[in-house]
């Protein structure tokens, strides 16, 4: 009888430690400021801001939230410039590709467009970026959560990767999240661990500030609004750092995006816009298997805007849907470039904004900021900026056409019509000789599918067998084949 009541006790005694324990162990678990001794004395890397600067720069910044200065802050500082320097230039290449579709999203919705520093924090804005416990993407979705933002996850694709699709779903939960709290520190904070444990930290805290209620948050979740802080700081400072980025490919900067419902293949699109295939698979890393299932919905296929003209051609030739894209403002060039991009020279008549400079000239804030090594937010007078411009395509052909050199020996007449933006363009319009070449020709293809005879797929597209027997030089057709069915 004695021993079971001292069973009994030790039972009781257990079941109130294991209750107290967790409490215990969060109260403590406080996250301490990284040692800062020797934070701002640079040990190789890139030379780091001094404390004084660093609350001067952040104080000039405008933002959904407080730009607070701590240890904390400074260590992640620290950590893109001197401990992971290099995976920071990388970042700040992507930027050029992937902030101006976050902030088209986040403008869309009403949202700040600083939020897009949070997929700097997620993910280094690596659109295959996959965590430990299974977050993928841009935005580190978890599976549960992609799925309630409608990503779709199967074999084929992974929207969690979709750049336009899970911008999209990111932008609308941090809209639901923002609704909740109002308050973005505290948004930021949900993102990352969820609501339920923001809302028992608020409750244990008697407080709805983030910073009071920051020691009663896991772990990670305690440096994450100060990891958000020290990538706006990074994004925006970089260059006072002397820290040169990664540029990225014209072809990864100057995107557009389309949604497609027909089944095509990665060979397709490369087949049809002369794009190199590696560009095609980064610009759409959502898709498991370099191809586009058929879907009624769709799915977001983003391309160069260079090329979108011949890809819209390719989509309407396959005798489906009729595609255009409203947003794209293509007309044939007189400008050719380097056959891919040409360059405009501008030249400011007065003082203005970089952003107002930016909007004249019909390019992105970030992208003339790149082309023309800018790092202040004022274009002085007399400053010449270089601005690219795509070279459109709108029939693929292997022809690579160049520009002419300029006679050294004769001066080139200048194009120096006044606008009323105050900017002049200096570069001459070139005149161009096309290389005298065989045109090639552009066609629709067809996989031949099992049990299918040249007979099928003649009645399918409305072409003569006699016909396809010519344009593939061939009698009988075998599962798997390429043919060429109709040209474009």
């Amino acid at each position: 009888m004695q021993r079971k009541q001292s069973v009994r006790y030790w039972l009781a005694f257990f079941c109130l430690l294991t209750s107290v324990a967790p409490v215990l162990a969060q109260d403590e678990a406080d996250l301490p400021e990284p040692d800062t001794t020797e934070i701002f004395t640079a040990k190789g890397g890139y030379a780091l801001p001094t404390e004084t600067e660093l609350r001067e720069r952040l104080g000039n910044l405008r933002g959904c939230l407080e730009l607070k200065t701590n240890g904390v802050v400074q260590g992640y500082v620290r950590t893109y410039l001197q401990l992971k320097s290099e995976k920071t230039r990388i970042m700040l290449g992507r930027r050029l590709t992937y902030f101006p579709l976050f902030e088209e999203k986040l403008k869309e919705h009403g949202l700040p467009a600083d939020l897009k520093y949070l997929a700097v924090v997620e993910s280094a804005l690596n659109a295959k970026a996959v965590s430990r416990v299974g977050a993928t993407g841009l935005w580190q979705f978890m599976p549960y959560t992609g799925k309630d933002y409608d990503l779709l996850q199967n074999s084929a694709v992974d929207e969690r990767s979709d750049a336009v699709k899970s911008t999209e779903a990111a932008v609308q939960y941090l809209k639901d999240l923002y609704r909740q709290y109002n308050d973005w520190a505290l948004a930021l904070a949900a993102y990352n661990t969820g609501p339920g444990r923001v809302n028992a930290a608020i409750k244990r805290a008697h407080s709805r500030d983030f910073w009071d209620i920051q020691r009663f948050l896991p772990k990670e979740t305690r440096n994450y609004v100060p990891a958000f802080i020290a990538a706006t700081y990074i994004c925006n400072y970089f260059s006072l750092h002397k820290l040169d980025m990664l540029e990225p490919d014209n072809d990864e900067q100057l995107t557009t995006y389309l949604r497609v419902h027909e089944a095509i293949s990665f060979q397709d699109i490369a087949d049809a816009t002369g794009l190199d295939y590696g560009v095609i698979r980064t610009l759409n890393a959502g898709f498991k298997r370099d191809y586009v299932p058929a879907s009624e919905k769709g799915y977001y296929v983003m391309l160069p805007q260079r090329v979108m003209p011949a890809f819209l051609r390719y989509l309407n030739g396959l005798g489906g849907r009729r595609y255009t894209l409203e947003s794209l403002k293509a007309s044939p060039n007189t400008n050719l470039g380097d056959g891919r991009y040409w360059q405009l020279t501008v030249t400011v008549q007065q003082a203005d904004n970089v952003e107002n400079v930016a909007a004249m000239l019909g390019c992105h804030v970030e992208h003339l900021k790149s082309w023309n090594d800018i790092t202040d937010n004022t274009v002085q007078a007399g400053t010449r900026l270089q601005v690219w411009r795509p070279v459109f395509v709108f029939k693929h052909s292997p022809l690579r056409i160049e520009a002419p050199k300029q006679d050294a020996a004769k001066p080139a007449k200048s194009n120096t019509t006044t606008t009323s933006n105050a900017i002049v363009p200096t570069d001459p319009v070139p005149v161009l000789k096309r290389e005298e070449a065989e045109q090639f020709k552009q066609y629709q293809y067809h996989t031949v599918r099992r049990n299918e005879s040249l007979d099928d797929i003649a009645r399918e597209f409305g072409t003569p067998t006699e016909t396809l027997r010519k344009l593939n030089n061939c009698e009988t057709v075998s599962v798997g084949m390429r043919l060429k069915v109709k040209e474009l």
